[in-house]
């Protein structure tokens, strides 16, 4: 799926300015999918230049004006389309994944360090999914509740994974230590 049916299904919620989008895929989606400034605004000028969405300028006092985003009718029907099309397989980039397969390239003290960075690093994660979760659980619906849930399963996984692959890992000899 891409940003702008993404934004399309959060502003079906209701309007919403360019932050309040963002916030939005940090919030709620950003573990699975997440999108920068530099992708939400430019989908949303495409959304608007193809009828989806509108805008209108709140004047404020103070501050900037903010800009609103509404769905449009059209835009709705797009979103429903959209969502019914068949699902594809999921696209995993991860940089940890990257920086394991290459570990071998690495000292035996890197690699165990790269290793215990990884493991901290999705134990953080797990700690705020499970901070975040608790804060907002009660405006979820069912669905999404189960992404959520699924989130936090996934990052329990990857922290059992690693902890009972890591030992055999930072037991293997280094590439430069092995060939010089």
């Amino acid at each position: 799926m891409d940003v702008k049916t993404i934004i399309l299904g959060f502003l079906s919620y209701g309007e919403m300015s360019g932050y309040d989008i963002k916030q939005a895929f940090s919030n709620s989606i950003g573990f699975f999918y997440d999108a920068s400034f530099g992708a939400i605004y430019p989908a949303l000028r495409k959304l608007e230049e193809e009828g989806l969405v509108t805008k209108q300028e709140v004047i404020q006092s103070g501050k900037p004006n903010k800009i609103l985003y509404q769905i449009t009718a059209q835009g709705k029907e797009v979103f429903r389309q959209e969502i019914q099309t068949p699902i594809l397989p999921p696209v995993l980039r991860s940089d940890m994944l990257v920086k394991i397969f290459f570990g071998k390239s690495r000292t035996p003290e890197e690699q165990r360090d790269m290793l215990e960075s990884c493991l901290n690093l999705q134990r953080q994660m797990l700690q705020q999914s499970r901070a975040s979760f608790k804060k907002l659980e009660l405006q979820f619906d069912e669905y999404q509740r189960f992404c959520w849930e699924y989130t936090i399963h996934h990052l329990e996984s990857t922290i059992a994974f690693l902890e009972q692959k890591m030992p055999t890992l930072v037991k293997q000899p280094a590439l430069s230590a092995a060939s010089g």
